[in-house]
């Protein structure tokens, strides 16, 4: 048992195939190293184990019935690896917004999970971490995909395919920009409204097997490096989300922003009805003049994500 020990999560976002995932088509989402979370613990001579993060601070056994997730997760650590009871302090920062669906939720729990391990000296495998991220997640929403406890633990982009998640690693190049439109989506909400609105008309259901057709495109697109197709497919993959419902005027006027500062394409990620949008750049100084672009028009925060960063072989050169 060390002393103190901190665990690192980042966040995510949906490339394409946000609704259509639901319904069983791919789906490609990349992680987000910019937007990041730390949990340190320590241990404690309070006689009670602590939590202090921006959400709420105080005793474990206090959290708020929102963390349920967060408290169940916790006591199943507790459980597992603090056999002598040993009362701790847990500190969370992070950076990522929450509702804003790019996985809050699951970053936190995995960074918990990570520290826990880290200061019990206990081996932590990639599928174990995932098993405990999902202890929180289906608390915290329901019925998960298990795609953010996925994406949130790796460094790399990840292919949801025939309800199996693969690794995803093509070479890839450009930025992606990420812009909050500062309003929190609520994905049960969007995900019962894209179902109405499919049930009213079964002819509605050819928009999810487009989107599912254009994840597909994508692979190809984004393993040929092929910017300015995948830009293009962005470009229609938002269209079809509107078409869903899904989109709101601040989306539709980030996305407009952003394309006229030159994206390649742009959409939302994530659920909608809120949350953020995602803009590809074919380099730096264009991804630096659509995020100022955003920031002008209104957008409550972005994000400059290197593609190539998120390159297996750029990711090993750091190891």
């Amino acid at each position: 048992m060390k002393k103190k020990a901190t665990g690192h999560s980042h966040a995510k976002v949906i490339f394409l195939g946000e609704h259509s995932a639901v319904y069983h088509q791919p789906a490609i989402v990349f992680p987000v190293p910019q937007a990041n979370v730390t949990a340190t613990l320590q241990a404690s001579n309070q006689g009670v184990t602590t939590i202090h993060s921006q959400y709420y601070s105080g005793p474990i056994a206090d959290l708020p019935a929102s963390m349920a997730g967060i408290t169940a997760l916790i006591q199943k650590l507790h459980q597992e690896l603090n056999r002598q009871h040993q009362p701790m302090n847990l500190e969370i920062n992070s950076t990522i917004p929450l509702g804003r669906g790019m996985g809050s939720s699951a970053a936190i729990a995995s960074a918990i999970i990570r520290g826990y391990f880290a200061f019990f000296e206990t081996p932590l495998s990639r599928a174990t971490l995932t098993e405990y991220t999902d202890i929180e997640e289906k608390i915290t929403h329901g019925n998960p995909s298990g795609i953010d406890a996925q994406t949130v633990n790796v460094s790399h982009p990840i292919l949801y395919e025939q309800q199996q998640f693969i690794d995803f690693t093509p070479q890839l190049s450009g930025f992606l920009v990420i812009a909050d439109t500062g309003l929190a989506g609520n994905t049960k909400t969007a995900v019962n409204q894209v179902r109405e609105f499919l049930e009213a008309d079964p002819v509605r259901q050819e928009l999810i097997t487009r989107l599912g057709h254009l994840t597909e495109v994508v692979k190809t697109s984004l393993t040929n490096q092929d910017l300015v197709k995948t830009g293009q497919v962005l470009t229609e993959a938002q269209a079809i989300l509107t078409a869903l419902g899904v989109s709101t005027t601040q989306i539709e006027q980030l996305v407009a922003v952003a394309n006229q500062a030159g994206a390649l394409g742009a959409k939302l990620t994530g659920s909608g009805l809120g949350g953020c949008i995602i803009a590809l750049a074919p380099d730096y100084p264009s991804a630096k003049r659509i995020a100022a672009a955003l920031t002008d028009y209104g957008a409550a925060q972005t994000w400059i994500q290197s593609l190539t960063e998120l390159n297996p072989e750029e990711n090993n050169k750091d190891e």
